[in-house]
């Protein structure tokens, strides 16, 4: 586990201070609860992908989905009601809040690589640069809360991983775009602000949701995403089904259009304990 004395190790690399910080507490997701993915401007599925959750896009209108794509909650654009697209886009947006105000325990000044952090205790851990992760990032056992917070970027390597903690009580605040790399095997609900492309690359896998705030956009292409499927001793925000969603057009060629100014379009012959490691306000 990041100890008091590894985090000092650490310090020429960029960590700023080590205290200890009251315990995090995840963020209630509401209407989002019942999303897989939920893009701000767009969402396009250009590959076989499969969700447990809803899709759904606001105040964007643009869900784009190449066969095979199967989204087992349907999709939502820019609908209104209970569990509809804009109701979960307020919540996410409440829920980023939320983890921004969150104290850092551990703040660093450097890119960090998170598998150097490995085993890694529940805290709040935040970068003023990026976080990128090649190879695997253990987590450990039992009950607590881990959260991410960086200014810019997430992005993962080919075949990285995270293991371990409970996918249900992961945060991912993510200050521009998330991108997780080929066959990357990912836990926790990423939440990006970004205007620019979230991206899932062919084969990566998310226990959780990724959520993309107003002007963000997500890209899938061959991935499952599923869950989160919570830890007996955790608590976070289950997923849920989001009422009302739209199934999924797959007639080759087909255009629907769901909502006022909103199509659906199909392209044919595509088949909580913390350890102790800097108290600082983020504000990235």
């Amino acid at each position: 586990m990041l100890t008091l004395g590894g985090v000092l190790a650490l310090a020429l690399g960029g960590v700023v201070a080590v205290t200890t910080a009251d315990a995090a507490t995840s963020p209630t997701l509401v209407a989002a609860a019942g999303y897989s993915v939920l893009g701000g401007a767009a969402v396009t599925c250009i590959g076989p992908t499969t969700t447990t959750g809803a899709v759904g896009v606001s105040p964007g209108s643009s869900i784009t989905v190449v066969p095979p794509c199967s989204f087992g909650g349907g999709t939502h654009i820019n609908d209104s009601g209970l569990g509809g697209a804009i109701a979960a886009q307020a919540d996410a947006t409440a829920a980023f809040t939320t983890l921004t105000n969150e104290p850092c325990t551990v703040l660093f000044t450097v890119p960090v690589n998170l598998a150097s952090l490995s085993p890694l205790g529940p805290g709040v851990y935040c970068d003023a640069s990026s976080f990128s992760l090649t190879g695997t990032l253990t987590l450990t056992t039992g009950p607590g809360v881990w959260i991410f917070k960086t200014v810019s970027t997430l992005i993962t390597a080919s075949g990285s991983s995270v293991t371990g903690g409970d996918p249900c009580n992961i945060w991912w605040r993510v200050g521009s775009n998330a991108t997780l790399g080929s066959t990357t095997s990912f836990e926790g609900t990423i939440i990006a602000q970004g205007a620019s492309t979230n991206a899932l690359v062919t084969g990566a896998t998310l226990n959780g949701r990724v959520l993309a705030l107003t002007l963000g956009t997500v890209t899938l292409d061959n991935n499952y995403i599923h869950g989160p499927t919570c830890e007996t001793t955790g608590g976070g925000t289950p997923p849920t089904t989001a009422p009302g969603g739209t199934p999924p057009t797959t007639a080759p060629g087909s255009t629907t259009t769901t909502a006022p100014g909103s199509t659906t379009t199909t392209v044919p012959g595509r088949t909580t304990t913390r350890t102790p490691v800097v108290v600082a306000r983020f504000t990235g």
